[in-house]
């Protein structure tokens, strides 16, 4: 490390954080060699910059602290396991993928438990579960319909993920949509929509899908992101306008009722079609963000089917739902 690298490090380290003005003031280095060595350290990692000009600040990057060359001792496939699947947003925001968001996540929240065990059972968590998927890549969840309603209209029910693992809490994906439904960060709707528009493309071949129909929103945000979503995907296909209308004085998503009965209710008095002339369509896909219980797909495919829309097959597509019970997913 360079005679100004160093001293940038040190300094940095003494006093917690450090601005432009602060190094240049303490150091007496010009404010080109300044921005030269912030550059290269935060290439290499060693520093993070926060906030935006005139008041940016630069730490010491803890994650560069990890213990990376535990994790290059794994095997090369629960490396490429952990890479491919693990997502942790720390409580300040930061978005670490695969294996830094691994470590990071360890040595947060399971500190009594050695790394390399850990790896091993999430691998062999991830493995499992995929094991339950489709060779097209979505999972089936039609049975749990069956299970849970008397009447069942909706004739499949597919997740592109799981929303969440013992252990090891909520997958990649859910994360990024319970996180992009709070913020509205349109980086993280873009980047959700291009890992689902395969998917869904794979569907709507495989189920021969003439329409689709996307299942509104019932909290006012500033960006929607059902809307957005449903703007990314660009799906070439006619679209049933579905709308939701509150009864009552305040709407209530029904994530947050705790009661099947409850849930059904609420999906069943609170979304329309938007047209009643809607034209007949034999097969058709309805498309969501989240399911708990399933009771505003099959609500809704009861409507369509009660007027000819979808009257061969009404297929649900969730991006992340719960395949035991429906109580957990109330966050999002």
């Amino acid at each position: 490390m360079t005679s100004t690298k160093a001293k940038i490090i040190d300094y940095i380290s003494y006093h917690g954080q450090a601005r432009v003005y602060d190094l240049q003031k303490s150091l007496r280095i010009s404010r080109v060699a300044i921005h030269k060595q912030l550059k290269r350290l935060l290439q290499e990692g060693l520093i993070t910059r926060v906030g935006t000009p005139p008041m940016v600040f630069y730490k010491l990057n803890i994650l560069s602290q990890m213990p990376i060359a535990k994790a290059n001792q794994l095997p090369k496939y629960i490396n490429q396991t952990i890479e491919a699947n693990f997502l942790h947003i720390t409580p300040d925001g930061k978005l670490l993928y695969g294996m830094r968001g691994f470590i990071n996540w360890a040595q947060t929240y399971q500190k009594n438990k050695p790394l390399t065990a850990l790896a091993n059972e999430y691998t062999k968590t991830i493995e499992n579960q995929k094991r339950q998927f489709s060779e097209q890549g979505w999972f089936d969840a039609t049975l749990k319909l069956k299970e849970s309603f008397k009447e069942v209209f909706v004739d499949r029910l597919l997740f592109q993920d799981i929303y969440s693992y013992k252990v090891f809490g909520r997958t990649k994906l859910a994360k990024l949509v319970m996180y992009a439904k709070q913020t509205g960060t349109q980086y993280l709707i873009d980047k959700i929509s291009n890992m689902a528009k395969p998917v869904i493309e794979k569907i709507i071949k495989t189920y021969s899908i003439e329409a689709v129909a996307y299942i509104p929103p019932t909290v006012p945000r500033p960006l929607q992101f059902m809307d957005e979503f449903a703007s990314q995907l660009n799906i070439p296909l006619p679209e049933i306008k579905l709308v939701k209308v509150m009864p009552g004085d305040i709407p209530i998503p029904q994530k947050t009722l705790s009661n099947l009965n409850e849930r059904i209710i609420n999906a069943k008095d609170t979304i329309y079609l938007q047209n009643i002339a809607e034209p007949s369509y034999a097969n058709i896909l309805l498309i969501d963000d989240v399911v708990g219980s399933g009771a505003s797909f099959n609500e809704t495919a009861r409507k369509l089917k009660g007027i000819k829309i979808g009257y061969k097959n009404i297929v649900a597509f969730a991006l992340v739902g719960n395949i035991k019970g429906y109580d957990v997913i109330r966050e999002i």
